[in-house]
């Protein structure tokens, strides 16, 4: 029993057929029907794009128009209601075309009758139901792949890409004719990953922590998952990369913050505890002096406010980390201070014979700067490079990037590089790797950077070079 109103479409242009096939309709007392009859193509043209009906049937003969157009046309109009064709004895081609199009079923008319209509019916009804469904439930997915913020993929078995949402795009800096050609394992930096994907059938991978490679030769780490199904017998693998380089660089950033709090607080203790007895030293060594009448034991005093000076000049390096956010930033083109900062170096860029290339943005770039600060922290990424190249063969590469509304700064050398150990180390203060540093510099740079609301992030290969990214957001 269908209790619920079906409202039907009979388009046919012969009402004595459209007569008897409402009789067949009228037999069938566990249906509720509410028809509409059309008698030319034109009629149901308009009718079908009020997308009003529930059901549909079209004769195949329609004058000068078939059935077949009209199926066709309902298609145009995303009709997603059943079709049902009537057509003559022998026309089993026609039905054919017409399952092809998109038709739920046909009907012979010369052997119609109650029962085959009600069948007939029921198997249209029933089915569109089901594609419906999956249709709806299809377009829901797809939504979700298509809109979501991870780089979401399928590929074979192999690696393969065979399909992936925008977001894949925006994480990889691939166009969308670039992806299609790549292998998943290609885009992984990870020795062992291969090993790992020629495993995958037996142990699917869930939110591993992997570097990515972008098209600019970054890396950036992202949580991958991936495992293999099945669409019928055919195995495939989808899989998704979770972009965290953002979060991995706001921890860094935070675990650096309550270190350099941490030590500033320590080092201005120990500032003010070295500095008291130091001065008392000072000042009996400048008395003593003006009591010694042999200048050679003057010698002995000079040494020793010296080093008092020496100590004093120290503890003033100590503690500039933790000062430089005192700063006031007024809004400059970032390309004159790096010009400034290029200048400063030029002594030691000379005397090690090194190349610096400026590849700066043809727009002048306004930022809120102090400009003694920034251009400190721009010698020191400028100094650290020179240091880390190799004399007659270095060269820096010194460029500028607007990006909507972040502006970068990019510091590429080819020295020496970084090695895994000390990458997670080099901002925190007072850790160095040269024999004679003091480990201020990078975190002194970091301290600056954050001071004028941009972040820093160092990629690195050893024997190789190391670049080091500054990005400002604009109008911060």
């Amino acid at each position: 029993m269908n209790s619920k109103l079906i409202k039907v479409l009979l388009v046919d242009d012969d009402e004595d057929d459209y007569f008897l096939t409402r009789e067949y309709f009228q037999d069938l007392v566990n249906w509720k029907f509410d028809i509409t009859w059309c008698a030319t193509f034109k009629d149901a043209q308009e009718q079908i794009g009020h997308h009003k009906y529930d059901l549909y049937l079209f004769d195949y003969l329609l004058g000068g128009n078939t059935g077949i157009d009209l199926i066709e046309l309902a298609c145009q109009f995303e009709c997603e209601e059943p079709i049902i064709l009537l057509t003559g004895k022998g026309d089993t081609k026609i039905a054919v075309e017409a399952l092809r199009l998109g038709a739920a079923d046909y009907l012979i008319k010369s052997e119609l009758d109650a029962e085959k209509l009600e069948r007939s019916i029921r198997y249209a009804l029933e089915r569109t139901s089901v594609l419906k469904a999956l249709r709806h439930s299809e377009r829901r997915y797809r939504r979700v792949f298509e809109e979501s913020s991870d780089f979401l993929f399928i590929s074979d078995l192999a690696g393969n890409i065979i399909d992936f949402n925008a977001s894949a795009s925006v994480l990889t800096g691939f166009s969308e004719e670039d992806l299609r050609l790549k292998n998943i394992v290609d885009l992984i930096d990870e020795p062992q990953f291969s090993v790992q994907w020629k495993n995958i059938k037996e142990h699917a991978i869930h939110d591993q922590e992997l570097r990515v490679l972008t098209k600019d030769g970054d890396k950036k780490y992202c949580l991958f998952s991936a495992s293999v199904e099945f669409d019928e017998d055919h195995p495939y693998i989808q899989g998704r990369m979770h972009d965290m380089t953002a979060r991995k660089q706001s921890e860094r950033e935070r675990l650096f913050s309550e270190k350099m709090a941490v030590t500033g607080r320590l080092v201005r203790m120990l500032a003010h505890e070295v500095r008291n007895p130091l001065t008392n030293v000072n000042l009996s060594a400048e008395q003593l002096e003006m009591e010694l009448v042999d200048e050679d034991q003057k010698f002995y005093t000079q040494i020793i406010k010296r080093n008092c000076t020496r100590i004093n000049d120290l503890i003033s390096q100590l503690l500039q980390p933790s000062t430089s956010a005192d700063i006031e930033l007024v809004e400059k083109p970032i390309h004159a201070e790096l010009k400034e900062a290029i200048g400063a170096a030029l002594d030691r860029v000379q005397l090690k014979r090194i190349q610096i290339v400026s590849e700066f943005a043809e727009e002048e770039l306004l930022l809120p700067l102090d400009s003694v600060s920034l251009q400190m922290a721009f010698l020191n990424l400028i100094t650290n490079a020179i240091e880390a190249m190799e004399e007659d063969h270095g060269i820096l590469r010194i460029s500028t990037k607007n990006h909507g509304d972040t502006i970068q700064v990019i510091f590429a050398d080819n020295g020496s590089g970084i090695n895994e150990e000390h990458m997670e180390k080099i901002f925190e203060p007072y850790f160095t790797g040269k024999n004679n540093g003091m480990g201020i510099g990078l975190s002194t740079t970091m301290s600056v950077i954050h001071a004028h609301h941009g972040r820093i992030d160092v990629q690195s290969q050893v024997g190789q070079g190391t670049t080091f990214t500054i990005s400002f957001q604009e109008g911060k």
